[in-house]
């Protein structure tokens, strides 16, 4: 099935044929990279900090706007927005585009998306990089019990307005069921390490989460990129060390399947 093909501020943008539709920026040509943003974000973020850029001479990448998001559809059915299907929706643009496998970075929300596709659909990912996310406790607790949205709206409004400014009463309710499927986020409930799909972490120091991913580290013997950043600041403005890491990590990955090919091909 063919893509919609638009514009939108002068960014080339793609639209899904599935249901509900999502948008997303294509560049680049070879083995496929999706970088998922982080909630009340967008695909664009990744063009933005340089990622997208930095990657897109050597690999296909595709930004998508996830479910609530930028362009794509806003529905307002809680249902559509589990784990579950918004890992679906991910691999769907994967079909249509023509891969059978991709690498996955994902930061913050887009990491929990990420981690929807380790759990059940990882036959169909080469690696993930996880960004910005708490795997022990999801989102925060507060005094008054696990962080609410109207909480995070407040203090988004506060800390970050250039992501709430432009918010209509329809995207806080189509992000507000986003968040909703991610506050019943639980390590108890997930899959978790190890899995067999190859993982890097990426943090910034100054991150709250940043501790609870060391943690992880250590105790599944992963990797973790340092950024000096905090939450925000580490996925809008990436060190120059943060983005070579992550992109050496990916390369390696894929030339240990170049290796296995040719292993497999002079095999007797």
């Amino acid at each position: 099935m063919l893509s919609v093909q638009f514009k939108v501020k002068g960014t080339h943008m793609l639209l899904t044929s599935g249901i509900p539709q999502l948008s997303y920026i294509s560049e680049g040509k070879g083995p496929l990279i999706i970088m998922l943003h982080g909630l009340l974000m967008d695909g664009k973020s990744w063009i933005n900090n340089g990622l997208s850029s930095f990657f897109s001479p050597f690999f296909h990448v595709v930004c998508p706007d996830l479910l609530g998001h930028g362009e794509s559809e806003k529905p307002q059915s809680q249902a559509l927005y589990t784990q579950q299907n918004q890992a679906l929706s991910i691999v769907k643009i994967m079909d249509e585009l023509g891969y059978e496998k991709a690498h996955v970075i994902g930061y913050s929300s887009g990491a929990w998306v990420a981690l929807g596709l380790l759990n059940h659909y990882s036959e169909r990912l080469n690696s993930v990089v996880l960004g910005g996310w708490d795997f022990r406790n999801g989102l925060p607790e507060t005094p008054e019990g696990k962080l609410s949205f109207d909480m995070f709206m407040s203090y988004a409004r506060s800390t970050a307005p250039e992501l709430t400014s432009g918010l209509s009463p329809d995207d806080q309710e189509s992000a507000r069921c986003f968040f909703n499927e991610l506050r019943k986020y639980s390590e108890k409930k997930e899959g978790l390490f190890p899995y067999k799909t190859p993982i890097l972490l990426w943090a910034g120091a100054r991150d709250p989460y940043y501790t609870s991913m060391a943690e992880i580290v250590q105790q599944h013997g992963l990797s973790i990129i340092t950024g000096k950043g905090d939450h925000l600041s580490e996925l809008n403005h990436p060190c120059k060390a943060s983005i070579n890491e992550i992109f050496k990590f990916i390369e390696s990955q894929e030339a240990s399947k170049s290796s296995v090919v040719c292993s497999s091909k002079y095999k007797f």
